[in-house]
């Protein structure tokens, strides 16, 4: 199950991709086709792609993604991890154990990079790595038995940063 799960979110991420640019028409089709095939593999799905949200349920839990525009922080996503204050959401990710968001920013990465050390250090989360390179900077952070990756890079005018959260159930 854990391959065909693995495909599942895989087939999703490329589906967004293909349905962002469909008309509404054909639009209704690719998404029972995608359903169609993550059925095979096992994987009950829900794809609306006309609010940019795709939601595929399992055995496993469910998995959600949402990109494009009005993209918001999902209500399950953990309240002790900072997401920069200001910053346009672009993709938002929940599955079983974790989260992925995707933003951007106009302040300067030095300013995100500050803010973000202070917020988590402050929610009570240890840093666990720093890396910087360039115009790339990584921290690490865990708290029990989560960790919290945050990559921040800079891209011409804006900062880009990408946060995940895991939890490493049973440990």
């Amino acid at each position: 199950m854990k391959k065909g799960f693995c495909l599942a979110i895989g087939m999703m991420m490329v589906s967004c991709l293909v349905l962002a640019g469909c008309k509404k028409a054909g639009e209704k089709a690719a998404e029972k086709a995608i359903e169609a095939g993550l059925a095979k593999e096992g994987v009950k799905a829900d794809v609306d792609a006309s609010d940019g949200k795709v939601t595929i349920r399992g055995k496993d839990g469910t998995t959600e993604f949402a990109g494009g525009k009005n993209v918001k922080v999902p209500e399950s996503f953990p309240k002790d991890v900072y997401v920069y204050e200001g910053a346009t959401i672009d993709a938002a990710l929940s599955v079983p154990g974790g989260f992925n968001l995707t933003m951007e920013t106009a302040d300067p990465a030095e300013t995100v990079l500050s803010t973000v050390k202070k917020k988590m250090t402050g929610q009570g989360w240890k840093e666990e790595m720093t890396m910087n390179q360039g115009e790339q900077s990584m921290v690490g952070y865990k708290k029990g038995e989560r960790t919290t990756m945050i990559t921040i890079t800079t891209d011409k005018k804006l900062t880009r940063i990408a946060l995940t959260v895991t939890e490493e159930k049973g440990k």
